[in-house]
């Protein structure tokens, strides 16, 4: 009788630190992103301060895509990570300090949003597409992408509920003091790291790394924005994103914020269950999608989870006026786009190589990510100027867009696995 095989968690030490260490100070950027907007529409309901809040916390992932992509490909990458930790905590003491002696500024709130962001994506950036491939072989990227990814949806069903909780007996100063406490778990899994840089880039010679200047900044993006957009690949993976990020419904999104605390007149605790619901039902998807994706390999899995998460997304908005039967429906929808976001981080991870990872994804995320400022001030317009049942109708017709073209990628990614292997045979 053959035994059953290890887990990845108990054979793989240093994965398992890794994801102790990120599910920690993931659960206090959670707490903070669900804290923001409640706290704008706690001082101003007014939509459009909402989306500009939105925007704070979105803008980076396009504005700062081409110093993030940079740093993360040509920086030491421990040295990297421990800055990008330091700088959140003093930009979160920062936002305490403004908090406790302006409290009618939004303004520079809204800058300092943007800056931890900005280090936030930085952090991500080689945490996810440089170091998960690296503590992992190929053949257990699948089961590493399963945890790290559940992992974060345990973390948006714990993150809401203790951000609507703090929010609604404390205020936004313990949700700030949480995160900044929270990244002490990864400043110490990086100290403690010391061959990080040689798991990243294995026998690589760092020599070749670039000096920031803006030449350079620039020559390397424009480098990783050409290596996107000569691939038949990235462009239908571009367009399925842009098209999905768009869209209102989305969780956290300004029209989501306004229908359940303004519309529905829900309290803080309340709209941090509704989000938690939505974790719920995404760690679902996480659980099933690694099974999926190695009994069916790539189009179905990816392709049905589309079509699921677009379909009930739809269906959930003839429920607009029984909020918690909406909640239901629209959390179900989000075990298929689990799926896809599976199917999303097995792509990227497997088809760029790993010395222009942080690069090219800095350029991929800032073409799909370009939607999120146009998302934030869209939704604003039409809650403002119509209501924001429009812009959950508007939000579904993105989604049934995102459909579309996610059966081009589910092509397109086969017809690459395909050469793939046909290069290898001809080799």
């Amino acid at each position: 009788m053959t035994s059953k095989p290890a887990s990845l968690i108990s054979r793989n030490p240093i994965f398992r630190n890794f994801l102790a260490a990120s599910s920690i100070s993931l659960l206090g950027n959670n707490i903070f992103d669900i804290a923001i907007p409640l706290y704008i529409v706690q001082k101003n309901p007014d939509p459009v301060l909402l989306s500009l809040g939105t925007l704070a916390l979105t803008l980076p992932f396009f504005l700062m895509a081409p110093i993030t992509g940079f740093t993360a490909d040509n920086f030491d990458k421990r040295k990297v990570m421990l800055a990008s930790d330091l700088g959140q905590i003093a930009s979160l003491i920062l936002l305490l300090i403004l908090d406790h002696y302006s409290q009618s500024q939004f303004w520079p709130v809204l800058g300092i949003i943007f800056i931890a962001k900005t280090l936030m994506i930085t952090f991500e950036t080689v945490a996810t597409f440089q170091l998960v491939p690296a503590l992992v072989v190929e053949r257990d990227l699948n089961e590493a992408n399963s945890w790290f990814l559940s992992s974060q949806r345990l973390i948006q069903i714990l993150g809401p509920l203790i951000a609507g909780i703090l929010m609604s007996v404390s205020g936004i100063r313990l949700c700030i003091l949480i995160n900044i406490f929270s990244f002490i778990a990864t400043l110490f899994f990086v100290l403690m790291a010391k061959n990080l840089n040689k798991l990243i880039d294995g026998d690589s010679i760092v020599s070749h790394r670039r000096k920031m200047t803006v030449g350079g900044v620039i020559d390397s993006f424009i480098e990783s924005v050409q290596y996107v957009w000569s691939s038949k690949l990235f462009h239908p993976f571009i367009l399925m994103m842009f098209v999905w990020n768009i869209s209102s419904l989305v969780p956290n999104t300004p029209s989501f914020v306004y229908y359940f605390n303004v519309e529905k007149q829900f309290n803080s605790t309340e709209y941090g269950m509704v989000t938690a619901l939505f974790g719920f039902f995404g760690i679902v998807g996480y659980l099933i999608s690694g099974r999926l994706y190695e009994k069916f390999f790539f189009y179905k899995p990816f392709v049905l989870g589309a079509a699921y998460f677009a379909t009930l997304g739809c269906l959930s908005l003839f429920f607009f006026d029984k909020p918690y039967f909406l909640a239901i429906v629209f959390g179900l929808s989000r075990i298929g786009s689990s799926i896809v976001t599976m199917g999303t981080f097995y792509l990227r991870q497997t088809t760029i190589p790993r010395n222009k990872m942080g690069g090219v994804n800095s350029a991929l995320r800032m073409f799909f990510m370009s939607s999120a400022p146009i998302a934030a001030l869209l939704q604003g317009f039409l809650i403002k100027y119509f209501n924001v049942k429009t812009s959950f109708f508007v939000g579904g017709v993105f989604l049934l867009l995102a459909f579309f073209y996610s059966k081009k990628v589910a092509v397109a990614y086969l017809a690459w696995g395909h050469r793939k292997s046909f290069s290898k045979k001809a080799a």
